[in-house]
């Protein structure tokens, strides 16, 4: 399943952040697709696939001690567009 996650931050937390970025190790069961960093400050947007709710966790637990993670399911408008043609 796709996620996209923004996590947001306080400017003063800006340099332990950074740290975890270097230091982040992604955990079995996760794919990243893409990442994007908001160039005005505080935010970090990721794409990602995931195997499991236990894979999630392990991803986003790491950084809740910094940053608020929002996790949005997402799917490709096209896969959207024909698995609602089937309920119409």
């Amino acid at each position: 399943m796709l996620f996209m996650d923004i996590s947001t931050w306080e400017p003063h937390d800006r340099d332990e952040i950074l740290k975890h970025f270097k230091e982040l190790k992604v955990p079995e069961g996760i794919k990243i697709k893409n990442q994007w960093v908001d160039l005005t400050g505080g935010r970090y947007f990721i794409l990602y696939e995931a195997e499991s709710a236990e894979a999630v966790a392990a991803f986003n637990l790491p950084w809740s001690d910094i940053c608020l993670i929002e996790s949005i399911p997402v799917m490709e408008t096209g896969e959207f567009m024909s698995l609602m043609s089937k309920y119409k």
